[in-house]
This record gives structure tokens, C-alpha cells and sequence, in this order.
């Protein structure tokens, strides 16, 4: 595995793409593999549906501004971590934790699988998911 500036890339072209609310680079950037997942950081956000996966891009005012993303590739699979943040409509920001993986598909990387999570301690944790049910 070696580091991959061109996978960098991909990921950042990405949250550039989300945060223009460009539905029309969806097909371009996600990839159609039926194996494709992105974990969010709400309960039931587990979405392999392409209608759903798409809803990022048609979300207007959701813009997300990377940490320091770092890429890795080994042939035709690439990863990226970061620590983007994520801007909402009504002005309030989420600092997240990502990972993701991307696959080369007729020659550009498209994003397979990404998971995103907050820092929260432990015990909140535990008291939100009694409190909530999850």
C-alpha cells in the first residue's frame, strides 16, 4: 500500500461535488457495485439504496470542508481518513471521524463505502442509547 494524493483527491472532489449540491456528478462519484454502503452517524443512517445515497447531493445548504485527509491505494482500491466537518442548512456544524473506501471504475475512483463517526465519550453513549432505545 502506498499513500495516493490522486485518492485524496477523489474524496475531496467529492465533499466539493455534496457541498454544490451537484446531483448531476452522483453517477460519476458513487460507485454502482451493490456492495456500496455509507454508515452515518444517526441511528438507522445504513444506506445501500441508490435513491438514498443520493440524497446528499440534493441536500441544499449541506456543505462539508475536509480535516486532513490522508489517501492509500493498492491497485485498484483506494482509502481516505479524515476528520471533515459537516455544515448544515440551519448554520449549526458537525465535526465527524471518516473512513472510505473507493474502487477504480472506468478509470476514476468512486467512493464504494464510507463510514462516519463523532467523538462521544463511552458513558454519554451508553445513557443516549438507553434514553433513545438503540
Amino acid at each position: 500500500m502506498r499513500t495516493s494524493a490522486a485518492v485524496r483527491d477523489a474524496m475531496l472532489h467529492f465533499y466539493d461535488r455534496i457541498s454544490a449540491s451537484d446531483v448531476g456528478s452522483f453517477e460519476s462519484l458513487v460507485s454502482r457495485d451493490p456492495a456500496t454502503l455509507v454508515i452515518g452517524t444517526a441511528p438507522g443512517e445504513w444506506i445501500t439504496e441508490r435513491h438514498r445515497l443520493r440524497y446528499g447531493f440534493e441536500a441544499e445548504g449541506l456543505r462539508i470542508t475536509p480535516g486532513d485527509a490522508v489517501g492509500y491505494e493498492e491497485g485498484s482500491l483506494g482509502w481516505v481518513v479524515d476528520t471533515p466537518t459537516y455544515f448544515f442548512p440551519d448554520g449549526s456544524e458537525m465535526r465527524t471521524r471518516l473512513t472510505a473506501i473507493l474502487a477504480k471504475e472506468d478509470g476514476d475512483w468512486r467512493l464504494v463505502h464510507m463510514h462516519l463517526s463523532v467523538g462521544v465519550p463511552d458513558e454519554e453513549v451508553v445513557q443516549l442509547q438507553k434514553r433513545f432505545g438503540t
